[in-house]
């Protein structure tokens, strides 16, 4: 197994392990994500009879909310690199009714799709996690239809998104892990205009990239850091007995005390929104 393939295969069995707290926290989450979905959708110019590929899809968002988008008159095929996250996605389509999807179990870097055989391509969250960036970029590239668009949503810098930033930082100092240190970090493309770049270089003219930022506002005394923690950070809790996970949660109440306001928390969140068109 070369460089390459073990990269992959570590990314793989990495969000295996996690498919699980993401499913059991995927429906509860389903609406919050609307804030990060429909910019998403809207930039890759996501329609009626769209037909339209998610990559990374994990639990099936965006894919689910493209769906109903498109109509019985387009289609989204979900993929994702774990068959765990697929099957939930399935599972999630299927009872909301959505029966104008497809899912394919690969990775971004080997898409198993002919040519031109999109008008969007979107993903969520998702090329942070990818070892050869190039690679994927000119996939998708090769897939999209002339003059249509893929879009791609990313974090920005750990330190504007208070949520990642506060939960690292607690569980870096009580357990030893922190988000800093995987090999692809979800903060990869954090600087301005670092997928942008890639994107040019793989052959996309025409990039544009935006910055969203949010201030959620959650009551005080909410433990709105519970989905969060256990699927960034579920293999540093599992080995936790049950009073070292109270003493854990009261030391993340606590490191998130300054940012209380008026009984509400106050967040701060930053993303970055970076599309492209493909010429003739």
């Amino acid at each position: 197994m070369n460089d390459a393939d073990r990269a992959r295969a570590a990314v793989h069995d990495e969000w295996k392990d996690r498919s699980g707290a993401w499913e059991k926290w995927a429906d509860r989450l389903s609406q919050l994500a609307k804030r990060f979905n429909i910019p998403l959708l809207d930039a890759a110019g996501v329609a009626a009879g769209t037909d339209v590929l998610d990559l990374a899809s994990g639990l099936g968002e965006p894919a689910i909310t493209a769906a109903e988008r498109v109509g019985a008159h387009g289609r989204v095929t979900a993929t994702d690199l774990v068959a765990n996250m697929i099957d939930a996605a399935r599972r999630r389509a299927e009872a909301a009714g959505v029966s104008n999807m497809a899912f394919e179990v690969c990775g971004m870097e080997d898409l198993p799709f002919s040519d031109r055989s999109f008008d969007a391509v979107t993903c969520r969250f998702g090329i942070m996690f990818v070892p050869d960036v190039m690679t994927a970029l000119r996939e998708v590239f090769r897939v999209l239809r002339p003059d249509c668009t893929a879009a791609f949503l990313v974090w920005g810098p750990i330190e504007d998104n208070t949520l990642f930033h506060v939960l690292d930082r607690v569980i870096g100092t009580e357990l030893g892990h922190s988000l800093r240190d995987l090999e692809f970090s979800p903060f990869r493309f954090g600087a301005d205009g670092s997928l942008s770049r890639l994107m040019e270089q793989a052959g996309c003219p025409d990039v544009t990239e935006r910055e969203m930022r949010f201030s959620p506002k959650i009551d005080a005394g909410t433990p709105f850091w519970t989905a969060n923690l256990e699927m960034s950070f579920g293999d540093a809790l599992t080995p936790l007995a049950p009073a070292e996970r109270r003493d854990l949660d009261a030391v993340i109440a606590e490191a998130f005390r300054p940012f209380i306001e008026d009984d509400v928390y106050v967040l701060r969140s930053h993303v970055r929104l970076v599309s492209g068109n493909v010429a003739e």
